[in-house]
């Protein structure tokens, strides 16, 4: 019935069909016969395993044969498409992409019953949508051969649950980069020394002991700091976000203290460049305007979702206190240097995860090892019970001397559903 799929023919599937906007625009991918009909018999299949959520989860682990270059694609295609010039470069790339004999999938299926909403993931991607309250079919896409091959696996593997052998097979085989786990940046550092270098390239050792010292007093939580702004305008601030750009040899911090904010900062100010630039009473007045939403005033060093740098400014009752948020790897160094800044000003401010910023530059913060083909940005949800804030896929060079330095997470056990007879 199964048609062999290779590693390659796999990863092609899994690519065409994770590309899919599932949910968007409220459309709905549909299939062909043949492919329900084996959509059917895999969910009922895995029935008889344990689920890892309400939502009827289950995660599994499949293989699949890397197979031969063929698989991989036709030479003379990849040739006349100036993929490779010659046959050695076309073995070269294979191996590239396929160093391992087998490749190993993480798969995930979940049947809501109450929402009667079915789903397939592969390699931490959607790949299968089947909503049941559906009737309408657009275009039926036609999978069968891949559906066929994820059927057959999962027999494969349930016959391994059932002999008993399959936790204790995943757990001695699946490679590394498929795990989850934790290394200290002293660790990393002395397996990538360069890295460290790079990282501390912008910043002098007393700025180093100074920040350890005054992250050491910071208090645990930001309304605990007792100090206050009495007053603050739009120019107060902008001048806040000076210091901080001054302390990191930003450029334009000889112009106008507005016209730094605005080469520096997001650019959606939520019309703070529209009030009186000197009133604190204006300024007083924007903050606690609710009906503005959706911009990012603080924002003041522009960057990703994640590798910004804000300067958040919050309302006590008897004034104001500076929050500074930056944690992102890249953008430390800068985040400490702005903060130094604002403490060399005399300014009350909180630094956002203070403490592990200064773990990292110690050398002792924790950081995070998540599977392959999990973006490494909030990963937080993959440490339970750790403040973990920095995250990496397993790096390509090195792999065997962070893998020994590593403390690898247990994997989850897969169950069969057991019934009382």
């Amino acid at each position: 019935m199964n048609k062999r799929l290779y590693a390659p023919q796999v990863d092609r599937y899994i690519d065409m069909l994770g590309d899919f906007k599932y949910g968007h625009f409220g459309h709905i991918y549909t299939y062909d016969d043949r492919t329900y009909e084996l959509l059917d018999q895999i969910f009922e299949l895995i029935e008889i395993i344990e689920p890892v959520a309400k939502n009827g989860a289950r995660i599994l682990w499949l293989k699949a044969d890397r197979g031969p270059i063929e698989a991989f694609g036709d030479f003379e295609e990849m040739k006349d498409f100036d993929q490779v010039e010659t046959y050695e470069e076309y073995e070269k790339l294979w191996n590239d992409y396929y160093p391992e004999e087998t490749k190993w999938y993480n798969f995930g299926a979940l049947y809501d019953k109450d929402v009667e909403y079915r789903a397939i993931f592969m390699k931490h991607r959607q790949i299968i949508e089947h909503d049941l309250k559906e009737t309408e079919k657009s275009y039926p896409h036609d999978i069968a051969e891949f559906m066929e091959w994820i059927l057959v696996s999962l027999q494969e593997v349930i016959q391994m649950l059932k002999d008993g052998t399959y936790n204790d097979y995943v757990d001695q085989q699946l490679p590394h980069e498929h795990r989850t786990g934790t290394i200290t940046s002293k660790n990393f550092w002395d397996i990538f020394p360069e890295s460290k270098e790079a990282f501390f390239k912008d910043i002098s050792q007393d700025e180093v002991d100074r920040f350890l010292r005054l992250i050491a007093e910071q208090p645990e939580d930001c309304d605990d700091i007792k100090e206050r702004i009495q007053a603050m305008s739009a120019n107060d601030f902008y001048r806040f976000c000076s210091l901080g750009y001054k302390a990191n040899n930003y450029e334009y911090t000889n112009r106008p203290l507005r016209y730094q904010y605005e080469r520096h900062a997001d650019g959606r100010d939520e019309g703070l460049s529209e009030i009186d630039q000197d009133s604190p009473e204006a300024f007083h007045e924007w903050l606690i305007d609710t009906s503005h939403s959706g911009g990012h005033p603080f924002e003041v060093c522009a960057g990703g979702n994640s590798t910004h740098i804000d300067l958040f400014v919050r309302v006590r009752e008897d004034g104001y206190v500076l929050h500074l948020a930056g944690d992102a790897w890249g953008r430390c160094i800068e985040t400490v240097k702005f903060y130094l800044a604002l403490r060399q000003e005399g300014l009350p401010v909180f630094l956002f995860e203070g403490k592990e910023l200064a773990n990292r530059l110690k050398g002792t913060e924790t950081m995070g090892i998540v599977p392959d083909g999990v973006f490494p940005r909030y990963c937080h949800s993959h440490f339970p019970g750790e403040n973990v804030i920095t995250f990496m896929n397993l790096p390509y060079e090195k792999t065997d001397e962070v893998i020994a330095h590593t403390v690898w997470q247990k994997l989850d056990e897969v169950k069969l559903i057991t019934t009382n007879s």
